[in-house]
């Protein structure tokens, strides 16, 4: 017995489709494939074409992050993935390879999709210059206003009697970014400094230079 979706009169194609597949059928199967390969060659002539008018240029490989990554992460192979992008498009210093990430420690947060570079791994991010036994805890902006690279604060927390202590002292801004304050403090501060950060009770005191 026919199942229930096959009853019924035949299924009709428009009238060009059908000359079409009835012409398609009369072919031997020799001409049907060479017919198959000039359709194949045609569609790949179109897209290279585009690809050659682009403004952007041909497309390069690069290296991208394959996940959302955190500062201090260590590249693994399933961290980062290659993508082909417009040459005009790709940033200074983009890596191109896998063996040219894999290992290093991230010197900045990234989002997925983003393209790493050199910079990503050296240079001026907030792990550099990090002092041996301080940690880089990430602050919102926020509560640190006024606070850049390189200055020095008191880290202040709100009680609950609504007064104020001095969670720690003379702390360096290592960087800030995308609505991020890096602070490096001691490692044995960093927990208390990154909970008050996440209970909202954190402020800074600038110091003078």
């Amino acid at each position: 017995m026919l199942p229930t979706w096959l009853r019924g009169a035949p299924l009709r194609l428009p009238g060009a489709a059908d000359r079409i597949a009835e012409g398609w059928w009369r072919l031997t199967p020799r001409l049907r494939l060479l017919a198959g390969a000039g359709a194949a060659l045609a569609v790949l002539s179109v897209v290279t074409l585009r690809v050659a008018l682009s403004p952007y240029g041909p497309p390069i490989a690069v290296l991208v992050a394959a996940e959302d990554l955190r500062v201090g992460d260590v590249l693994t192979t399933s961290d980062v993935s290659i993508a082909r992008w417009p040459r005009e498009l790709v940033p200074a210093g983009a890596l191109a390879r896998r063996s040219e990430a894999v290992g290093d420690r991230l010197t900045m947060g990234v989002t997925a999709g983003t393209a790493l570079t050199a910079r990503h791994l050296t240079g001026d991010g907030p792990l550099i210059g990090l002092a041996p036994g301080s940690a880089a805890v990430p602050v919102p902006s926020g509560a640190l206003r006024g606070a850049t690279g390189g200055v020095r604060l008191d880290l202040v927390v709100t009680l609950g009697d609504g007064s104020g202590r001095i969670l720690a002292r003379d702390v360096r801004v290592l960087a800030e970014e995308s609505g991020t304050t890096w602070l490096e403090v001691d490692r044995a501060l960093a927990p208390d400094v990154a909970a008050a950060a996440a209970r909202g009770t954190l402020s800074a005191a600038i110091l003078a230079g």
